[in-house]
C-alpha cells in the first residue's frame, strides 16, 4: 500500500503541474454580464465557467450541486451583489476555502427607489456602473493571479473605454427626449440607476397595477397619474409577461415596448447589444 500511496501522490502532483501549465485563471460566474466582463478583462489568461442557465430567470435562479461541481477548481466566483443573489451566504459555506467570492457590484453607489426605503439592485443598467464594477473585478483577478497583472490591466482599460463610448452614445441620443417626456414607466423598479445617470424619472407601477385588479378606484387613480405625467409608453421586460401592463396601456391608448432590465437576453450578443437595444427602444417612444 505504501507504494500505491506514492503513485497516487505522484499523479496528484502531475495533475497540479498540468493545471498550472495551462496558464489560466479559472473563474465561475453567476451572471452572463459578469462572465463577459471577466473574459474581456482576462482574455486568454482566464477560463470562465458560466453557472447561469441559458434560459434562466435572474430572481428565480438558485445554483444546484451540479452547478457547484461545474465550478470545481475556480479561484473566483463572481456574483452581482447588492442582494441580487439571496442565496449567496449559503453558497459561500459550500465552497472550498480556495474559492473567493467577488461581489462585483459592491462598489457601485446605491440608488434608492423613489418613495421607498429600498435600493434598486439592478446596477448594471448603465455603462458607468459597469466600468466601476470592472475595477472591482480587476483587483480580485490581480490578487488571484498577480503574474498576469499587466495583461488584466490592459484588458480592463479596453473594457472601460468601451463603456465610456457607450455612455457618450446614450447621453447624445437621450438628450433628444423633451423634459415633459422623461418619465420612464416600467413594471418593477429596475431602471433607477439608468434614470439617475441620464436625468430621467423612474415610475414603477407593477405593485400598483396588481393592487388595482378588481379595484376600479385604484385603477382610476393610477391612470390619472400616468396621464398627468404625459406617459407616452409603458416599458415591459423582455423576459416577463406584459399582460397587466398591456391592459393599462390599452386604457391610456399608448403602446408597450420591451426593455432588457435584468441583463438576461439570449437574443442579444453581449452588454453593448442589450444596452443599445434599450436606448433605441426608449428613444423610439419618447424622443422627438
Amino acid at each position: 500500500m505504501p507504494g500505491m500511496r506514492k503513485i497516487i501522490c505522484l499523479l496528484l502532483m502531475m495533475l497540479g503541474i498540468a493545471a498550472a501549465d495551462t496558464g489560466t485563471l479559472r473563474i465561475a460566474s453567476l451572471h452572463p454580464l459578469l462572465s463577459e466582463m471577466a473574459r474581456a478583462t482576462g482574455g486568454a489568461r482566464v477560463e470562465v465557467v458560466d453557472l447561469f442557465p441559458a434560459n434562466g430567470e435572474l430572481h428565480g435562479f438558485n445554483p444546484t450541486g451540479r452547478d457547484l461541481a461545474a465550478a470545481a477548481g475556480a479561484r473566483l466566483l463572481l456574483a452581482c451583489g447588492k442582494g441580487v443573489e439571496p442565496y449567496l451566504a449559503d453558497l459561500r459555506d459550500s465552497l472550498p476555502a480556495t474559492t473567493g467570492v467577488v461581489e462585483v457590484g459592491k462598489d457601485v453607489p446605491d440608488v434608492r427607489v423613489p418613495g421607498t426605503y429600498f435600493f434598486d439592485p439592478h446596477w448594471w443598467n448603465t455603462p458607468e456602473n459597469m466600468k466601476r464594477a470592472s475595477r472591482t473585478l480587476l483587483a480580485a483577478m490581480v490578487q488571484a493571479a498577480p503574474q498576469y497583472e499587466a495583461e488584466f490591466t490592459a484588458g480592463q482599460q479596453t473594457y472601460a473605454a468601451n463603456m465610456d463610448r457607450l455612455s457618450r452614445t446614450a447621453r447624445q441620443r437621450l438628450s433628444r427626449i423633451p423634459r415633459d417626456a422623461r418619465y420612464l414607466v416600467t413594471g418593477h423598479a429596475a431602471m433607477c440607476h439608468f434614470c439617475k445617470a441620464y436625468n430621467m424619472k423612474p415610475v414603477a407601477i407593477q405593485g400598483i397595477a396588481k393592487e388595482s385588479e378588481g379595484d376600479t378606484a385604484t385603477l382610476a387613480a393610477l391612470l390619472a397619474d400616468l396621464r398627468y405625467k404625459n406617459t407616452r409608453c409603458i416599458f415591459t421586460e423582455v423576459n416577463a409577461s406584459p399582460r397587466m401592463l398591456q391592459v393599462i396601456a390599452d386604457q391610456l391608448g399608448i403602446p408597450t415596448a420591451p426593455l432588457v432590465m435584468d441583463g438576461i437576453y439570449p437574443k442579444a450578443q453581449g452588454y453593448e447589444s442589450m444596452f443599445l437595444h434599450n436606448i433605441d427602444t426608449i428613444c423610439k417612444h419618447l424622443a422627438k
